[in-house]
């Protein structure tokens, strides 16, 4: 069973729900004391494209300005074969039984070890014209403390197409099996590494057309953050929209519905009541809190450290927060007072450096 990535809520919200569907009828409606909403959403991979998601903003009036970059094939590419890509491990004696490297290894009873064999990928050889990675077999005999590697199974190399008018980061991979060094393993064995090195080229394929659960899910987070949502759950996942961004949360829910199968964004309602304000109040407050924080050490490192050219960001970060905070205050009919007192005691220690910088000019 997969893990739920770390944006995507515990139990799943059935919006079936008669019940639900009720209360939000009536939330929505003219004359409800609406203060806002509570976002929760998860995405899943399906089979869309750059152009999919470009096509759909146009359509539902979204900000464009938040779509994604065109694909990368080089990124595609590093992603498959990097730390985090395509890798395999299994029981040396029953090499189709693939799984988790943490789930082999370990004694089974009484001076019982499994012997473990991961197949995983490695940086070779980078340069203008090709990045070249080879597939390790890693054997690890615990009973007797030790390794064993065949370090060149297979060779994926990306050949990056620096043709004038090629898209940037344009170029094709190439799997090539070390056929004699798989004709040595165990004939069970050969058709696991076989599967793995198909993975490879499947996963490459894929991520060069489609976008995947974690860059969709990327871009429903960064849209409902623009929208100035306050994160009301540290992990992520949960955010509250003020009620006047109702008409744009409404097309999200439609563009994450179009995403892979099970993907949803759910708005809802949060009624104007004094103990709902005080828990947005207090999720905004620490947010601030914690990034004011942060500010202000950035901005005593950049000044302990003489990087006045850092000044502008740093600017730029304290405008945003500021921003956030007199917009939270207006909608939310509170002075926010301790947050407020907080900027003026970064805005005077962001002083000193934009004046540091303003000397060295």
């Amino acid at each position: 069973m997969s893990t739920p990535p770390p944006d995507t809520p515990g139990p799943e919200l059935r919006t079936g729900d008669a019940t639900f569907d009720a209360y939000a009828e009536a939330m929505g409606s003219d004359g409800a004391p609406l203060l806002g909403h509570l976002v929760l959403y998860s995405v899943f991979d399906g089979q869309v494209t750059r152009d999919d998601l470009a096509s759909w903003f146009a359509e539902l009036d979204l900000d464009e300005s938040l779509l994604p970059p065109p694909l990368r094939h080089t990124d595609a590419y590093e992603r498959v074969t990097g730390p985090n890509g395509v890798k395999v491990s299994y029981p040396l004696d029953d090499p189709s039984a693939v799984g988790p490297a943490s789930k082999y290894g370990r004694r089974r009873g009484r001076n019982e070890y499994v012997t473990t064999v991961t197949l995983m990928v490695r940086p070779v050889r980078r340069d203008g014209g090709q990045i070249v990675r080879h597939v390790v077999r890693e054997v690890r005999d615990e009973e007797r403390s030790n390794l064993e590697y065949d370090t060149r199974i297979a060779i994926c190399t990306f050949d990056r197409d620096n043709s004038e008018g090629s898209a940037e980061g344009a170029g094709t991979l190439t799997v090539e099996e070390n056929r004699s060094a798989i004709a040595r393993l165990p004939e069970a064995e050969q058709a696991t590494v076989r599967q793995m090195l198909a993975e490879v080229a499947d996963s490459f394929r894929h991520r060069c057309t489609y976008l995947t659960s974690d860059r969709l899910r990327s871009v429903v987070r960064q849209y409902v953050e623009n929208l100035n949502a306050i994160r009301v759950r540290s992990t992520g996942g949960v955010y509250f929209v003020h009620r006047q961004h109702a008409e744009v949360l409404g097309a999200l829910r439609e563009l994450v519905g179009r995403f892979g199968q099970g993907s949803h964004l759910v708005r809802v309602p949060l009624p104007d009541q004094e103990e709902m304000r005080e828990m947005i109040i207090t999720a905004f407050t620490t947010k601030a809190k914690d990034e004011l924080d942060d500010l202000a050490r950035d901005i005593a490192a950049a000044q302990r450290n003489g990087k006045a050219a850092e000044a502008q960001k740093l600017y730029q970060r304290f405008t945003t927060l500021q921003a956030a905070t007199n917009e939270h205050s207006d909608l939310l009919s509170t002075s926010l007072d301790d947050t407020k007192a907080a900027l003026q005691l970064v805005k005077i220690q962001l002083g000193g450096l934009l004046a540091t910088a303003t000397e060295e000019e």
